[in-house]
């Protein structure tokens, strides 16, 4: 029994579809850093440091009642 060469399923990417799937992953990743940065410097840091410093003015009160 001879074994013959097997054909692919599908077809290699190549030419015009490697250049846009090439472009659509560089444009998705380049989005989703810029949103991910936005979002990170835009709204998470912001709330941190507004709840680190709720908490050290809690602290600092407490502190002064205690008289330390």
């Amino acid at each position: 029994m001879a074994s013959a060469a097997v054909a692919p399923a599908f077809k290699p990417i190549t030419g015009m579809l490697r250049r846009g799937l090439i472009l659509d992953l560089s444009i998705g990743l380049g989005l989703g850093f810029v949103f991910g940065n936005a979002f990170w410097y835009g709204y998470h840091m912001p709330r941190v440091n507004a709840r680190d410093a709720y908490y050290r003015k809690l602290e600092e009160a407490r502190a002064a009642r205690q008289g330390n």
